[in-house]
């Protein structure tokens, strides 16, 4: 383990997982005086359906509505620390994947912040599997937050 993190990654959807975890991960990022990236997946894997298909536009809109309200609440709280560095990053696709591709994309990331748990498995006590994978394949170090 590094002894000072310079790039961290917060990967965050809307579930309390994962606020936890952003919460943890801009007190390592103060500490560290390191630069924050919070990373928004748009899940837009389950709506390629055929029957959701005349509908894809309006969903997506709302979601990425969603995501862009999450990610300025997050903005408001880190502009409250001293957290000088920091980015928001929304994007689409299957969140597992997506933020595997974001982190190998950016080789100054080496430390990945996560909750246990996401939206998609709010009654999960175990790992969730966007986490259990990213754990098995992310590119640099990866914290769980319970």
């Amino acid at each position: 383990m590094p002894s000072r993190y310079l790039h961290i990654l917060a990967p965050v959807d809307s579930s309390e997982a994962a606020q936890t975890a952003f919460t943890e991960a801009v007190n390592i990022a103060q500490r560290h005086n390191a630069t924050l990236t919070a990373l928004y997946v748009v899940d837009d894997s389950a709506y390629h359906t055929p029957a959701l298909d005349p509908l894809l536009s309006e969903l997506l809109d709302a979601e990425a509505a969603h995501a862009k309200a999450a990610m300025a609440k997050r903005q408001a709280f880190v502009a409250t620390t001293t957290v000088s560095d920091f980015q928001i990053e929304i994007t689409y696709g299957s969140p597992k994947y997506a933020i595997q591709d974001y982190a190998a994309k950016h080789p100054d990331i080496d430390l990945m912040v996560l909750g246990a748990t996401g939206a998609d498995s709010p009654n999960r006590l175990a790992v969730g599997s966007t986490t259990s994978f990213l754990v098995d394949q992310a590119p640099c170090n990866v914290l769980v937050i319970r």
